[in-house]
């Protein structure tokens, strides 16, 4: 049994040498294969490149087409702003923002309206007046109304990088300040706050 194994074990060991040789034999004309190939001009790549891109516009056309099939039922509308064949409108991304307001992390306690306001994550929308003009923040948390603190109209974007923005600012030892920035506006306001507690 032992001579059985050592002869399986050597006859393993030296195959892989006997196919490597093999292998390497059948690969003379490696070296020539680039041989044939001829170089192509600019004006047939920007050719090639051209006809590309049209397959692509075609087949987003085709994608749209089907997109709008598939929302109208195939129908046309008789009211031209609807008609399905038209351009896809996409919303406008910071419309959207406008009407979800802006998310304002609070490590603080404020004061508003004698009301005490934990920590915690807000939703701030800046609204104005319509009866005085005047501009006011309103909080909300959780879809519930919180409070609202007035606030003033500012050129500043406190070097925000959206249009759409909300900041917390240290002010004084009583006060804070919130930035708020829309597309219909730029605000400020002054709300008083406390430290919480540890217990």
């Amino acid at each position: 049994m032992k001579k059985f194994c050592f002869i399986i074990a050597i006859i393993f060991l030296l195959t892989p040498v006997s196919f490597a040789d093999d292998f390497f034999d059948s690969y003379v004309g490696v070296d020539n294969a680039w041989d044939g190939q001829k170089p192509i001009t600019n004006k047939e790549f920007e050719d090639a490149i051209n006809v590309l891109q049209k397959n692509h516009k075609e087949k987003e056309a085709k994608k749209n087409k089907k997109r709008i099939k598939k929302i109208s039922g195939g129908g046309t509308s008789l009211h031209s702003g609807l008609d399905p064949m038209g351009e896809i409108k996409k919303q406008d991304a910071l419309t959207t923002k406008d009407k979800d307001g802006q998310l304002l992390n609070v490590p603080v306690c404020m004061v508003i309206d004698d009301k005490v306001l934990d920590t915690g994550f807000y939703n701030v929308f800046g609204e104005k007046d319509k009866n005085d003009g005047k501009l006011y923040l309103s909080f909300y948390q959780s879809g519930k109304f919180c409070g609202k603190v007035p606030a003033y109209e500012t050129n500043d974007d406190y070097e925000a990088n959206e249009i759409n923005f909300v900041k917390l600012l240290p002010y004084n030892e009583n006060f804070i300040k919130i930035a708020f920035g829309s597309l219909k506006f730029n605000a400020y306001a002054f709300v008083q706050f406390y430290e919480p507690r540890m217990n």
